[in-house]
């Protein structure tokens, strides 16, 4: 029997189409906040790297950071153990406010922001190795196809 669970619908992305201060914009990233934490997120994701991740120097890179707030939270969880944590930040609009970023900056966290499509900057050659590469309700817009390409991009950035 078929639900609707066999088939996505692919919707276009609010934020991808508004300027970063639409009240519609902001309204949606505060929305974004509420359904992390309504579904443990943080906790989720800080027990998932504090498991799987080694001990020493770690790159992250975060697809879809948004304004930072996801990450933020994670580090805060993590700050104690990571303290040796260079972080990049990708999105196609930069959201990282000077506050968000010394507050990375309290907990020992180097914040590196990048400004740029996902696939466009998968595309570019280069680019060194990552510990952990993230993606927070960001990847339900894509198609399975382009999840594909996506992902075989991500693996050899994080072998």
């Amino acid at each position: 029997m078929a639900t609707g669970l066999d088939s996505r619908l692919i919707q276009p992305e609010l934020l991808d189409h508004l300027p970063p201060d639409d009240p519609r914009a902001i309204g949606s990233r505060r929305d974004l906040i509420w359904i992390n934490s309504l579904m443990f997120q943080h906790a989720i994701m800080s027990s998932l790297l504090k498991a799987s991740v080694r001990d020493g120097s770690i790159r992250i890179l975060e697809v879809g950071s948004g304004d930072g707030a996801f990450m933020l939270s994670v580090a805060r969880r993590l700050a104690a153990k990571w303290i040796d944590v260079e972080l990049v930040m990708l999105d196609q609009v930069d959201l990282i406010t000077d506050r968000r970023r010394a507050d990375f900056a309290a907990l020992g966290w180097r914040v590196e922001t990048v400004t740029d499509n996902v696939f466009d900057w998968i595309a570019k050659p280069g680019g060194a190795a990552y510990d952990v590469v993230s993606a927070n309700l960001f990847l339900h817009h894509f198609s399975d196809a382009a999840l594909k390409i996506l992902f075989e991009a991500l693996r050899r950035l994080a072998p």
